[in-house]
């Protein structure tokens, strides 16, 4: 036999046991490839005319369920995310950093406790579905009322079944979580920073990750139908339990097959919806910056928009589960043992017309607005009111467009959206305060004297502009006084970063510049900071009202013995646990030098409190950006809904 021959042979008998159909098992191997899919398209039929027959119904059970269990829920997942930001120093956690809750114990907590209601609700919502369902199926009908006093009759069947099942699931997933930092930085493209992360996997810890999704995969498919016998025949959660891995038995591989039949396109369903909104939203937001009352509108249009398509998606999918397994339960547990022939007569279901009697659309549209509107502003106002998101310091003013520590870079700065000016100060040989980096001037103007051995007069005469660039020929180094007169003319809202360089030559730079800031009456306007921890013990004994940092490129002991407000740290040696200890003194801590947007997003939901760049005009965007798409953002809240 050729190539050609082997392939069809092995597809015809995959096609003879695989379960593309959604309801039927004992095709007989003989079944031709052309059957199994024709087979495959009645049985998708025939779940398609159930759905029709209990939508109404099923639909108002599914968006009271979702809104009475999260009206319960959702408190509680915002008390407990609000508690972690407090605890660890994050503002905010987006897209997959919701994975990286689980590289510390209490936001593993959160995890676990997050997928436990999620669990908790699912199994609540199946119940009800499976009533609906066996009815559709056995040709009777449920009204709402009855259903939901069944499921409050068998509450504490039901809470103890649930329970006891996410309990063990997520015992059974406590190794995989091990993984999901990792899985994280995968995703999100992001290396690991300073000593961070602690949790190291290495290979028995895939191992452990892999067998434990397999342990808990073997149980879904076991306990898979332990809600139809708690519901349908009222057995206990222990009996319902038993009775279900009995029914498996013998039908694993099908049920399992079945499974991964719904789950595959249901997955596809659920990523494309997602990835649709995810590129208009980034439209929106993009045609949206200016916080205007119509911008206003239209990104709560579409916040709206996407949390009810979203749970319209998840309300689909749940009521076709509900079908399949119901189907699935009363086929392996009355032995049926249908042929292809059978399959292929006309449905009864099918041939009857559906006829919806009442008109749902409109009150059920209405109930799923408000469910929009309600939990994006009630996310918005527990945990989003609670972010601040950091300010955006141009790191020697806007030093990728400027020539660096000149009046045109902090002219562009606040023109690029900073908050903070950072500019590095230095004193020359008669006592002028001028703006410079290095020890000389050798980077910007190709001169290698240095500033302490230069008087204002000599150094007014270099040009810093040309070498950055033609359009700056002619740029002057400036001094201090010429910034802060300049700063006097913009709103107080922008400060100035004064980082005293002195590289330990001009012992009275902190007076001199406590002097100059008093003058010009600028003390509330400025924060101070430097490698020093003398030339900050100087300014704090001055003028105790002005806020110092130190410049921390290296861990010491002395770090957190200095007296300063906060900590202006290298990205080098920043993590988790150093904004812990910062917080926990009350001090802040600025982040230096962040250029990526990668690592942006990664420090701002670290909780720093300012991140210094050489582009404030990518950082203002990208935080205004996560700022509008907070209402967007908030994953942990929307489990409850997807």
């Amino acid at each position: 036999m050729n190539f050609f021959t082997v392939t069809h042979i092995k597809i015809q008998r995959l096609a003879n046991w695989s379960v593309l159909t959604f309801g039927d098992f004992d095709i007989i191997r003989e079944t031709r490839l052309w059957e199994v899919i024709l087979i495959a398209k009645i049985g998708a039929k025939m779940m398609y005319h159930v759905f029709l027959k209990m939508p109404s119904k099923s639909v108002t059970f599914m968006v009271l369920m979702k809104v009475a269990f999260s009206l319960l829920t959702v408190p509680l997942i915002a008390l407990l995310l609000g508690s972690l930001f407090s605890f660890t120093g994050r503002k905010m956690v987006f897209d997959w950093s919701f994975l990286s809750l689980a590289e510390s114990f209490p936001g593993l907590v959160i995890v676990l406790t997050v997928a436990f209601l999620w669990l908790l609700g699912f199994s609540f919502e199946q119940s009800g579905l499976v009533k609906f369902s066996a009815a559709a199926l056995k040709e009777r009908e449920e009204r709402v009322r009855s259903v939901l006093a069944r499921i409050l009759r068998i509450l504490p069947r039901l809470l103890g079944l649930a329970s006891f099942k996410a309990g063990i699931f997520l015992l059974c997933i406590l190794p995989a979580l091990r993984i999901l930092p990792v899985l994280q930085r995968a995703f999100s493209r992001e290396l690991p920073v300073g000593m961070y992360p602690s949790v190291v996997t290495g290979p028995f810890g895939w191992m452990a990750a892999i067998i434990s999704l397999m342990i808990m995969i073997r149980l879904l498919v076991s306990w898979i139908f332990a809600i139809h016998y708690a519901v349908l025949d009222r057995k206990t959660f222990a009996g319902a339990l038993r009775a279900s891995t009995s029914l498996v038995n013998g039908n694993r591989k099908k049920v399992l097959l079945s499974m991964l039949a719904f789950w595959t396109p249901s997955l596809l369903l659920i990523i494309g919806n997602s990835f649709v909104f995810r590129i208009t939203r980034d439209v929106v937001i993009r045609s949206s910056y200016d916080p205007t009352s119509m911008n206003i509108l239209k990104l709560s249009i579409f916040a709206s928009a996407e949390t009810m398509t979203a749970t319209a998606v998840s309300i689909g999918i749940s009521i076709f589960y509900s079908i399949l397994t119901t189907r699935l339960f009363f086929a392996l547990k009355e032995g049926e043992a249908l042929d292809s022939q059978t399959l292929l007569r006309k449905d009864a279901v099918a041939d009857r017309p559906v006829v919806i009697r009442r008109p749902w659309l409109l009150p059920l549209l209405i109930i799923l607005v408000i469910q929009g509107v309600f939990f994006g502003y009630l996310g918005r106002f527990l945990v989003v009111s609670e972010i601040e998101l950091p300010l955006v310091t141009a790191h020697r003013g806007s030093s990728f467009k400027a020539p660096e520590n000149s009046l045109s870079a902090v002219r562009i700065a606040i023109e690029d959206g900073a908050d903070i000016i950072e500019i590095d100060v230095q004193m020359t040989r008669d006592g002028v305060l001028v703006l410079n980096h290095d020890r000389s001037l050798s980077k910007v103007a190709s001169v290698g004297e240095r500033v302490h051995t230069l008087t204002y007069a000599d150094i007014a005469e270099f040009d810093i502009g040309s070498r950055f660039s033609n359009e700056f020929a002619g740029e002057r180094v400036p001094t201090l006084a010429e910034v802060i007169q300049y700063m006097t003319g913009i709103p107080p809202s922008v400060k100035l970063n004064i980082e005293l360089k002195d590289y330990g030559y001009s012992p009275e730079i902190s007076r001199a510049t406590i002097e100059l800031v008093k003058e010009m009456g600028f003390e509330s306007r400025v924060v101070i900071t430097s490698t020093s921890i003398e030339r900050l013990t100087t300014v704090r004994e001055l003028a105790p009202e002005i806020p110092i940092g130190l410049v921390v490129g290296y861990l010491t002991s002395l770090v957190w013995s200095v007296d300063v407000d906060f900590y202006s740290v290298s990205t080098t040696i920043l993590n988790d646990r150093f904004i812990q200890r910062a917080r926990s003194m009350g001090r802040d801590v600025h982040v230096w030098t962040v250029n990526n947007t990668e690592a942006m997003s990664r420090y701002s939901s670290m909780g720093v409190a300012s991140i210094i760049t050489d582009r404030p005009d990518v950082l203002s965007k990208l935080l205004l950006r996560q700022a509008e798409m907070s209402i967007f953002q908030l994953r942990v809240l929307s489990i409850l809904m997807t």
